[in-house]
């Protein structure tokens, strides 16, 4: 059984891309996700994405990633968001509780 992704890339560019915005993730960074609709992210990421294979909505195949983030405000908000929808990660002060 296939999973299925808006959007799949097998193109190298658009690979390289999307490994290098996944090591920008690593597990347990504070980060703000600037989407590509100008939304911003904040949370904890709670596993580095990891680019996997997928199908489009054409049965195309490829590969994309989901990056999941514990909201920092409200706790037992989670954020699931697709790799290739992130724009830009900026990395956020670990708070001093």
């Amino acid at each position: 059984m296939s999973q299925y992704a808006p959007h799949v890339y097998s193109d190298p560019m658009t690979i390289a891309l999307l490994e290098t915005l996944a090591g920008e993730l690593p597990e347990q960074a504070r980060v703000m996700l600037v989407l590509d609709n100008g939304a911003r992210v904040a949370g904890t990421v709670t596993t580095r994405p990891v680019l996997r294979h997928f199908a489009d909505c054409d049965e195309c195949p490829g590969v994309n990633a989901t990056v999941r983030l514990d909201d920092l405000v409200r706790v037992s908000q989670q954020h699931m968001l697709w790799l290739d929808s992130v724009r830009q990660v900026l990395r956020l002060p670990v708070s001093q509780e």
